[in-house]
């Protein structure tokens, strides 16, 4: 896409450090900025289903397991954008910014993943 004349790249859903470092050294040659996708997750089944269901999503088995702990769905939702947020700041760097899809429209959930301290996101929650 970058030989045809694509200006930037958007990537899946990011969960996994790892595997987006290994998929920036791959494109790196191309000189596209990069926007990250960034999924807050609802629930461990959101997650089940993300990374059984969405092709070239890798969910690690680190995060499956937090999810999984989550016994009511705000505390799902709470732990989704905090990995989301932990995604953020761990890529910050290599990136050019992000794209935040929040699961069923929630606004609030994105609005809380791009929110400036852990305290503002809890508040939006």
């Amino acid at each position: 896409k970058a030989d045809a004349g694509a200006d930037f790249i958007i990537t899946q859903p990011v969960f996994d450090v790892e595997s987006f470092f290994s998929f920036m050294k791959k494109i790196e040659n191309t000189g596209l900025p990069v926007i990250a996708g960034i999924w807050p997750l609802a629930s461990y089944r959101n997650a089940l289903f993300m990374q059984n269901e969405v092709p070239g999503v890798v969910i690690p088995d680190s995060v499956m397991k937090r999810m999984e702990r989550c016994r009511s769905k705000e505390e799902a939702r709470r732990e989704g954008v905090m990995l989301a947020r932990e995604m953020v700041t761990a890529i910050r760097g290599a990136i050019a910014g992000i794209q935040v899809s929040p699961p069923f429209g929630r606004l609030a959930t994105a609005l809380a993943v791009l929110a400036r301290t852990d305290a503002e996101a809890e508040a939006l929650l």
